[in-house]
C-alpha cells in the first residue's frame, strides 16, 4: 500500500511588518517583497506575517494582498462573477460555511490537479500542464479557458 502521509512540517517562518510597511524575515535576517512571499507559497513555504509593534497576525491580510497583486499584473484567477459572490457573503447569514467550503473545495481541486499530472506523465510521458495540454482544454471545456 502507498504511503500518502506527508512529512511533518517545520515551525512557519516569521515574518515581521514593520510601521515603514516593509517586511522582514526572521529566518534569514533580511528584509523581502511581497514577491518574495508569493514565491515561498508557490514552493509550499509556510510563514506567518506579524505586525512587529502590535504583534498582531496579519498574515491574511498580507496573503490577500499579494492575491491583488498579482490579479493586478494580469494573470487573473478570479472571475468578477465569483468576487461579486464573495463579497455578498461577508454579512450574510451562512457566512460560516464559506471558509471550510472553499478549502475542501481548493483541496480537492489541487489533489485531482496532481492526479491528472501524475497519469499524464505515465501514460504519455507528458507534464502537465503542457502547453498543447492548456490549449486542448480551453477549446474542450470553456471553464479552463485563461481569456
Amino acid at each position: 500500500m502507498e504511503n500518502t502521509e506527508r512529512p511533518a512540517k517545520s515551525a512557519p517562518i516569521t515574518i515581521k511588518k514593520y510601521a515603514n510597511r516593509r517586511l522582514y524575515n526572521t529566518a534569514t535576517s533580511s528584509y523581502v517583497t511581497l514577491d518574495h512571499l508569493c514565491q515561498m507559497v508557490k514552493d509550499d513555504v509556510d510563514f506567518v506575517v506579524y505586525d512587529a509593534k502590535s504583534g498582531e497576525d496579519i498574515t491574511r491580510s498580507v496573503l490577500t494582498q499579494i492575491i491583488v497583486e498579482e490579479e493586478a499584473k494580469g494573470e487573473n484567477l478570479l472571475p468578477i462573477s465569483f468576487l461579486r459572490q464573495l463579497i455578498s457573503f461577508y454579512g450574510h447569514g451562512m457566512r460560516w460555511m464559506l471558509p471550510s467550503y472553499l478549502e475542501q473545495t481548493m483541496e480537492a481541486f489541487t489533489a485531482n490537479q496532481e492526479a491528472i499530472a501524475r497519469n499524464m506523465q505515465e501514460t504519455m510521458g507528458v507534464s502537465f500542464p503542457s502547453a498543447t495540454w492548456r490549449n486542448w482544454a480551453s477549446r474542450t471545456w470553456p471553464c479552463c479557458s485563461t481569456r
